[in-house]
């Protein structure tokens, strides 16, 4: 495609000074004339003028007088404007100047000067327009980026931190769903919203991996400011400045409604502990990390001591009662984040928990029973004591020494059959 010729309008009252700048200019230029300065505001005003080639010497309306015109007016002041004149005293060219020419040519002139002049000034003006159409854009990209930016800001929860934790920036969104303004925040680590919840694990593994420049993603319970909790899914990875790691970013999703959802379909709605159905999902986790990790598993089953009686004479809301003190005994005796607690089905319990010897996890278990009796739920109609009581089967080996995870099971069933024919209100624990 070719390139648009750029316009000159040529301002002089003598006929015979346009044609001949007409002439010269006509092969590169589109060219415009008029023969006085109210003619020359006429056309600059209709736009589509690149550059000005000006007499001074005219008669109603002088070059000045058009110069300042065309440079108050906010539409023509970046019009570049020559002025070709047979004025050539030093004080012409100067006024010329201050009114805001960017260039001075006297009569008589030599066409190869007025050539190169108007071709410098016109690429001048054309970088000009170009400069201006890019930072026109650029504007409008800014003001497009700030609504976007403030749009993230407002819905997408994000946080950046330096090397060691300490929170440099957060979203608005952030503070909305944690409860905590930006005050609060910058400056503080980020265990400000961490929840006891979680796994130490969890966060070793985090940091180990964002510290080897990589990126970690996961879902993360943290917690409000008003104590209450959160769920979010989230993205981090490190952020750099000259190839120099400065700190980490992280986005989030927030997802405490599907893990709600989730928490509903995994606790029993009774006791208000994971089901039997969660422990279906995470007892072969459990073998599977204490064989990589070479950890003892410790899988403790447990059941209410004559519990049918205590229904039949007690009734069956005072046996829900009972079960809801016994569920909440259990999960306060519990010494780990990681360790869980399940109510496997009616009077049945189990405890995934950790222990560094397989003594201390008889110590637990023992410890545990012992939680139980001193609750001193009156039960008359036990033949073992006169109050509850549970016996327990605590299946306690070497993750490695586990190949399945249904016999496991068995194994610690076993156990607990064993403890109620040794008669109730005991602990036993597999042998090897």
């Amino acid at each position: 495609m070719l390139a648009t010729k750029s316009t000159i309008l040529i301002v002089d009252d003598m006929q015979t000074n346009l044609s001949i700048l007409s002439n010269l200019l006509k092969d590169r230029y589109k060219i415009k004339v008029a023969k006085s300065g109210k003619k020359a505001l006429e056309i600059i005003q209709k736009g589509g003028v690149d550059l000005i080639l000006l007499d001074i010497v005219m008669p109603d309306m002088d070059g000045y007088e058009v110069c300042k015109i065309v440079k108050n007016n906010e539409k023509s002041k970046n019009i570049p404007i020559i002025f070709v004149t047979a004025n050539n005293t030093k004080e012409d060219e100067e006024l010329a100047f201050a009114l805001g020419a960017v260039d001075y040519i006297t009569k008589p002139f030599s066409p190869s000067t007025v050539k190169a002049r108007v071709n410098t000034h016109i690429n001048l003006r054309n970088r000009q327009l170009q400069l201006e159409k890019l930072s026109k854009a650029m504007q409008e990209k800014n003001e497009i980026l700030t609504r976007y930016t403030k749009v993230i800001d407002q819905n997408i929860i994000t946080s950046s931190t330096d090397l060691k934790g300490t929170i440099t920036h957060v979203s608005n969104a952030f503070c909305k769903i944690s409860g905590y303004t930006k005050d609060e925040l910058i400056g503080r680590n980020h265990r400000i919203v961490r929840h006891p919840d979680m796994p130490k694990e969890l966060y070793q593994d985090l940091w180990k991996t964002i510290s080897k420049g990589k990126s970690w993603e996961g879902e993360i319970k943290n917690l409000k400011k008003n104590g209450d909790y959160y769920w979010v899914k989230i993205y981090i990875t490190p952020d750099y400045k000259n190839g120099r790691k400065i700190g980490y970013t992280a986005v989030k999703q927030d997802i405490t409604d599907k893990k709600r959802v989730e928490e509903l379909s995994i606790t029993d709605g009774l006791t208000n502990i994971f089901n039997r159905r969660h422990f279906n999902k995470i007892f072969p986790k459990a073998i599977s990390s204490s064989k990589r990790n070479s950890e003892l598993l410790c899988f403790l089953m447990i059941d209410i001591d004559h519990f049918k009686s205590y229904n039949d004479n007690y009734g069956h809301q005072a046996g829900d009662d009972v079960l809801i003190k016994f569920a909440t005994c259990l999960k306060k005796s519990l010494q780990r984040v990681e360790d869980l607690v399940f109510r496997l089905g009616g009077e049945e319990f189990g405890i995934l928990y950790k222990a560094q010897t397989k003594k201390s996890a008889i110590q637990f278990a023992n410890q545990l029973r012992l939680n139980i009796q001193n609750l001193k739920i009156e039960h008359k109609f036990s033949p073992t004591a006169a109050y509850i009581t549970a016996s327990m089967g605590l299946l306690c080996k070497d993750g490695k020494k586990i190949n399945d995870a249904e016999k496991a099971f068995k194994e610690a069933d076993d156990l607990l059959y064993k403890a109620k024919e040794n008669g109730r209100n005991r602990v036993e624990v597999n042998k090897d």
